[in-house]
């Protein structure tokens, strides 16, 4: 998403004691600039996404109200998914409207798309098909396409490579669910296409100054998605987002 990181690898976030790199006023408004830029294209992006599947859900006929879910004596897990669903898609809306970060952006469309996909196993169930698989998103960026998967043909031919020698790029590779293109960047040694996040840092006792990192680096006090690959992986975070967590979080980076 931004590639001229040249910041990233010389300060880190701020905490209790830690002194960072004294950033120029130039150097900090490239960063505000940069982070404004990517905010503007990835909410435009977003917006457009929750609309298209509240549209789907809506001609999919997906209860709009926690009271009529599901008929009375439906299968519990249909109530229980649908519920999910609605859930998902209502934190996925509010994060859109009340996004800090790109990170609530990116899990604003990851929240939508779950939504989606729990929904659809709802009508699977019903009409008695197969289940479909959840998407495995990519971890160094959710809005990238879907991770590989493990039995995929490229990880295949990883996979009896590392059979004749495993080193450590590729088992960087296969630390985490990544897509293609972030997986090729390992494995070749460059660093994927992250999601970054703006986080502050100690300038002085008395100064802080805001510059880009991965999203996953960001303290967990401060961001719900630096676990979970913006909302990817769990099913607690709709609730958390409905109770508001997302903005305590993010105030509680903005008192550094």
């Amino acid at each position: 998403m931004l590639r001229r990181w040249w910041f990233m690898e010389r300060v880190r976030p701020a905490v209790p004691g830690q002194r960072s790199m004294d950033l120029s006023k130039e150097q900090q408004q490239l960063v505000l600039d940069e982070w404004a830029t990517a905010r503007e294209r990835l909410e435009r992006l977003v917006s457009a996404r929750v609309t298209a599947v509240g549209e789907v859900l809506r001609v999919a006929e997906l209860p709009l109200t926690a009271s009529s879910l599901a008929p009375a004596g439906s299968d519990p897990q249909a109530q229980a998914d649908c519920a999910w669903a609605f859930d998902a898609f209502q934190a996925a809306g509010k994060l859109l409207d009340e996004a800090a970060d790109l990170p609530d952006l990116a899990a604003a469309a990851v929240l939508a798309d779950r939504a989606l996909e729990r929904f659809a196993t709802v009508h699977a169930r019903a009409a008695g098909e197969a289940v479909p698989t959840a998407a495995r998103r990519c971890f160094y960026n959710p809005l990238h396409a879907a991770a590989e998967g493990a039995h995929s043909p490229v990880r295949k031919q990883h996979r009896d490579r590392a059979r004749r020698r495993t080193g450590p790029r590729e088992a960087a590779a296969d630390r985490r669910p990544a897509c293609t293109s972030c997986r090729r960047a390992i494995l070749a040694g460059q660093a994927p296409d992250v999601l970054p996040a703006l986080v502050p840092v100690k300038r002085s006792r008395l100064r802080t100054a805001k510059v880009l990192v991965p999203y996953y680096a960001v303290p967990q006090q401060w961001s719900l998605w630096s676990v979970c690959a913006c909302g990817a992986y769990g099913d607690e975070w709709p609730s958390l987002v409905l109770r508001g967590e997302h903005r305590k979080r993010a105030e509680a980076a903005r008192r550094v």
